[in-house]
């Protein structure tokens, strides 16, 4: 069986070792900078972004590959790209289909409250992450979880999942892959973002929820950040609890109550959301020196 490996040679570095178990690494396509690497070790080596171009595709179809195989990857792959394949491609997508298709939907999943993340390996077809599915893996979303840690392990079990199938795929090509039920499918566009500023006039449990899905810290998150809409402009936390104590009565949602080394108290619908850490110009930073960046202080309403 000979094997395209599309998308991050770093993370789908166990991948790679199995791919060479059940057949041949045929051909890499992969970022600009890790291209070199693979070409001196005498393997056809592309850039990923210019997979579709029709100069890659006679490659592609000189090298008579049997199976593709995406991780990582957000290509979407030409008709003429996926004729080229003889058992066809295999995508890694970091979400429960077809519930949630599209892009970003580790972090989509946080938002919209759910207790179980996953991932899926589908077949790859032209209309995005509607092909049949091979296998897929549900895993909890901790109350601990921010959108990047949760990626990264949705990467892992993906990982893992697709290491597990190649020898299946090599006996029996796509047999046991099943249909989705399209009657539930949902999709989130690339260009589909929340409004990140915090609504403290809810549970604390939830504004805990909708900062940790979007923190991918200390790099950027593709949905945007959420920030406090402070008076000296936005500040966006990062380390964040909930009270374990009810809020007293009388106390309007978004009041800062209390500054000091260990936390910005500021009041939700129920509880308390204390702060630990913020962002701020391109580092983390205490509570006491975010307040005095960002203009907060005691009895503000923000």
């Amino acid at each position: 069986m000979r094997i395209l490996f599309v998308g991050d040679i770093i993370s789908g570095k166990n991948i790679l070792e199995e791919i060479k178990k059940v057949g041949i690494l045929a051909a890499i396509a992969t970022s600009e900078r890790n291209m070199k690497r693979w070409q001196d070790f005498g393997i056809p080596a592309f850039v990923v972004s210019e997979i579709n171009n029709p100069e890659i595709v006679n490659k592609l179809e000189q090298l008579k590959i049997d199976l593709l195989v995406n991780f990582n990857s957000s290509i979407i792959f030409s008709q003429n790209v996926l004729s080229c394949l003889k058992i066809g491609g295999i995508n890694f997508h970091p979400g429960i289909l077809p519930n949630y298709a599209g892009s970003n939907v580790h972090q989509w999943m946080m938002l919209n409250g759910e207790l179980w993340g996953g991932v899926t390996i589908h077949v790859i077809e032209q209309r995005v992450d509607q092909g049949s599915i091979l296998c897929s893996s549900k895993t909890q979303i901790l109350d601990t979880e921010t959108g990047l840690t949760l990626f990264m392990k949705l990467i892992q079990r993906g990982r893992d999942l697709i290491v597990e199938l190649l020898p299946e795929i090599a006996r029996n090509g796509f047999s046991s892959s099943r249909p989705q039920d399209l009657s539930n499918w949902n999709f989130f566009s690339q260009s589909k973002k929340p409004n990140g500023k915090i609504n403290f006039a809810q549970n604390a449990s939830k504004v805990r929820r909708f900062i940790q899905a979007l923190n991918y810290r200390p790099t950027i998150s593709p949905l945007g950040c959420s920030f406090v809409d402070a008076p000296l402009g936005p500040i966006e936390p990062i380390t964040v609890s909930v009270s374990q104590a009810l809020q007293p009565s009388g106390i309007k949602p978004g009041t800062i109550i209390k500054i000091d080394s260990e936390h910005v108290s500021i009041a939700c619908k129920d509880k308390s959301l204390l702060i630990e850490k913020f962002w701020l110009n391109g580092r983390a930073m205490g509570t006491e020196e975010a307040a005095v960046l960002a203009g907060m202080h005691v009895g503000q309403i923000i």
